[in-house]
């Protein structure tokens, strides 16, 4: 038996206790509150209950182990996607950078075997001149090739030397870059969970949360009959706050099964919330079946239009 078919019965037993004794206030009371229940009850038989939530909430985690050096945001600070938040201790890497630097820049090598390739490219064409002129045997000219191609090699060795700690450099600059810790989205520092001088381990990564809270989203059950109507991306009226405010949201995402236990289909509505008037966690209706026009507000203004 559901409630209200309890009131029903409640009700039935009044009236038949009614007719078996003498009217009294007391009585009466007790009738018109039943009654007023079951009323109450058929009116907001089709509201639904929910509340408001961040539409996207991030642990964000450190990429490798290490000591942080220092947080560069406090809790409720507003970020932006890519900002630096927090950094791990990198000063051997910044050593291993300066290292790397100095190698990939080191141009000795690089230009002794350049000179040293056109030093034996003269003696090639010279005696490649001899011996067209009977002045150079073969025997010659073969080893001036050989000692051409031997320092051709060389230089070739050193560029490739170079190009590795060219790489080697680039490296070491994406380790810097991992010891970083950049926000994913936009949105607001809702909890730092470690600070300045922690050890940041494999086990427990996560440094912050971070909140997007210029859109929010609810999340409702609705009953399958009435799920069948809605679709995606449909525009739809919620109630937010103590206060009942009006707001416009779009339908996101009906789920394609239902929970046979409630006999539900979860309904996630987006309610943006540009100006963030609206607080996270904030109660939220839907009437599924309005009986009188809701009169509308700008998406997240959180006031009513005069």
């Amino acid at each position: 038996m559901n409630l209200k078919e309890g009131v029903l019965m409640h009700v039935t037993r009044q009236t038949a206790g009614l007719t078996r004794q003498p009217r009294t206030a007391r009585h009466v009371v007790a009738l018109a509150i039943a009654v007023t229940s079951l009323c109450a009850m058929e009116v907001t038989a089709s509201e639904l209950e929910g509340f408001t939530e961040p539409y996207r909430q991030v642990a964000v985690p450190a990429s490798e182990i290490g000591v942080l050096s220092e947080i560069l945001v406090d809790e409720g600070d507003q970020v932006s996607q890519q900002q630096l938040l927090a950094r791990l201790d990198d000063d051997v890497l910044q050593a291993s950078l300066a290292v790397a630097r100095a190698a990939k820049d080191a141009m000795g090598a690089r230009l002794g075997a350049e000179a040293e390739l056109e030093v034996r490219d003269t003696q090639r064409k010279s005696y490649q001149d001899l011996h067209a002129q009977g002045n150079a045997s073969q025997r010659e000219i073969d080893r001036i090739e050989s000692e051409y191609r031997q320092a051709a090699a060389r230089l070739q060795t050193v560029r490739e030397e170079l190009n590795i700690r060219r790489l080697e450099f680039e490296r070491v600059k994406a380790q810097i870059q991992q010891r970083r810790i950049e926000s994913p989205i936009n949105g607001h520092v809702v909890f730092i969970e470690k600070e300045a001088g922690e050890f940041v381990s494999p086990t427990d990564p996560v440094v912050m949360h971070i909140a997007q809270l210029d859109v929010l989203k609810a999340v409702f059950s609705v009953p399958i009959d009435a799920a069948v109507e809605l679709k995606k991306k449909q525009s739809v009226t919620v109630l937010v706050g103590s206060r009942r405010e009006p707001c416009q949201g779009v339908i996101e995402f009906v789920s394609p099964t239902a929970d046979a236990q409630s006999a539900s289909v979860r309904v996630k509505i987006r309610i943006p919330n540009a100006d963030g008037t609206i607080p996270s966690g904030a109660a939220c209706h839907w009437d599924l079946l309005p009986t009188e026009p809701v009169e509308k507000v700008t998406a997240g203004s959180g006031s009513r239009n005069r």
